[in-house]
């Protein structure tokens, strides 16, 4: 047996337990990534749902007016183009 050969033969006897542990823990490792994966997209999407939600609503306004009366007095038509202008 040359150097090389038991040099390869000491690191691949080193390596079987470290290999043995690896493959044993995988399984639960993944099952872990996984769940913390879905936990993480659940509260995403929890988030991007909840966020119209906490905005405030926009006051509701008037976009038109229509009014036959001509009886209305100046004083309503300014306050009223104020409401217009400032929403």
């Amino acid at each position: 047996m040359t150097e090389q050969e038991f040099e390869a033969l000491w690191q691949r006897a080193e390596a079987a337990p470290h290999a043995e542990r690896l493959t044993q823990e995988y399984g639960p490792w993944l099952r872990r990534r996984r769940r913390t994966a879905g936990a993480l997209a659940a509260v995403a999407v929890m988030a991007l749902a909840a966020l119209p939600l906490m905005r405030p609503a926009a006051p509701q306004g008037y976009d038109h007016v229509y009014c036959n009366n001509t009886g209305t007095a100046d004083e309503q038509w300014v306050a009223l183009a104020d409401e217009l202008l400032m929403s």
